[in-house]
């Protein structure tokens, strides 16, 4: 599809179709380097990566955001050039039969493509499939400038270029935002969600410092757990592996969960409300053992 628009686009001089044959071409280099991310996080955690290679999805993605920043600059460049020109393009059938067909495929593309991005759970072929997505609405946009050109109005195909410069400006500035949060660790799951799992176990009278990170479909989780002075180490160490298995058959998508096992703050030794917030704890807390996978 890129071949037939770049071609088309150059022998009509039709500014918009060059602007969204350059958009398809880094469909098939971010496809490429999604190819190569999925392959390198598929590997399991080894000495240098103990948290396993899952981010290398992540930055295959933002991968895609960054060919999408050289589209827009490009397109942009393209645009302006026509309108300081005034040029007309020439506009045949043979654009109107390209621009249609490229339309049709990119539709069974993003619903193939999304359907098994949710099946499967991977940011990066949802985020492809956002691009392909975008890919539709410029199209339909290229489609409408050829109209205006057809009808003498040879301007609206610069126009039509600016246009489709803002639909890849908007998803890319999505998908980066989405891998920066996971880039950045921010959360992933609700904590109060995490709490009530936490409180289910009756002799946990608390927890607190509750923090995830990483994907939504692989989430490291790590929390301090409260249990009363008296219990002995042993004890608190079963007890702790309740709460985790209780964790992980709630939230699937936990890789890893760490429990730190301490008492509960200075004046907190009774049961804790779930309901009620979680105090902070004392200074003067001794730290607990910490166990996981």
């Amino acid at each position: 599809m890129a071949g037939a628009k770049l071609a088309l686009g150059y022998a009509t001089g039709a500014v918009s179709i060059i602007s969204d044959g350059f958009h398809s071409l880094t469909d098939s280099a971010s496809n490429v380097m999604g190819l190569i991310g999925l392959r390198i996080a598929r590997k399991p955690p080894d000495a240098n990566h103990p948290y396993g290679h899952r981010k290398f999805e992540t930055l295959a993605a933002a991968g895609i955001f960054v060919f999408l920043l050289f589209v827009v600059v490009e397109v942009v460049q393209s645009a302006f050039t026509r309108l300081r020109s005034g040029a007309a393009p020439d506009v045949t059938p043979m654009s109107f039969i390209v621009m249609i067909a490229t339309v049709l495929t990119n539709l069974l593309v993003v619903r193939y493509e999304t359907a098994k991005g949710r099946a499967l759970n991977s940011e990066l072929l949802l985020a492809d499939a956002a691009h392909t997505r975008s890919d539709v609405w410029t199209s339909c946009t290229v489609l409408l400038s050829l109209s205006a050109v057809r009808l003498g109005y040879p301007m609206l195909d610069p126009i039509g270029a600016l246009v489709v410069a803002v639909f890849i400006a908007r998803a890319g500035l999505q998908i980066g935002l989405e891998s920066s949060n996971i880039l950045a660790d921010r959360v992933v799951l609700d904590e109060e969600q995490i709490r009530r799992v936490v409180m289910s176990v009756p002799a946990a009278l608390g927890c607190h410092q509750i923090r995830t990170r990483g994907t939504f479909d692989y989430t490291f989780l790590d929390l301090h757990v409260w249990f009363a002075p008296a219990t002995t180490l042993h004890e608190a160490h079963r007890l702790s592996h309740v709460v985790k298995d209780r964790l992980m058959d709630a939230f699937p998508q936990i890789a890893d969960a760490i429990i730190h096992i301490e008492p509960p703050p200075q004046g907190e030794e009774g049961h804790v409300n779930s309901q009620l917030p979680t105090p902070k704890p004392s200074p003067s807390s001794e730290p607990g053992e910490r166990h996981g996978n």
